[in-house]
């Protein structure tokens, strides 16, 4: 996995947990489709194989 596109993986994991944060600090049928809508994307990104997701990764949270 290329540089750039390990960035890219994390810039998009670091957006959805921003949006499911949001979510969590104020439920509402608004923040809930922004959240679906964001993991939508992921998923398609991933399944069209536009973006690479890493076999395993470390995570120092």
């Amino acid at each position: 996995m290329s540089k750039s596109a390990r960035y890219e993986w994390r810039d998009q994991q670091a957006a959805l947990n921003e949006r499911m944060k949001g979510f969590l600090a104020n439920p509402g049928a608004e923040q809930l489709e922004a959240v679906i809508a964001e993991m939508r994307a992921y998923a398609d990104a991933a399944q069209s194989g536009a973006m690479e997701i890493p076999a395993c990764w470390t995570s120092y949270n």
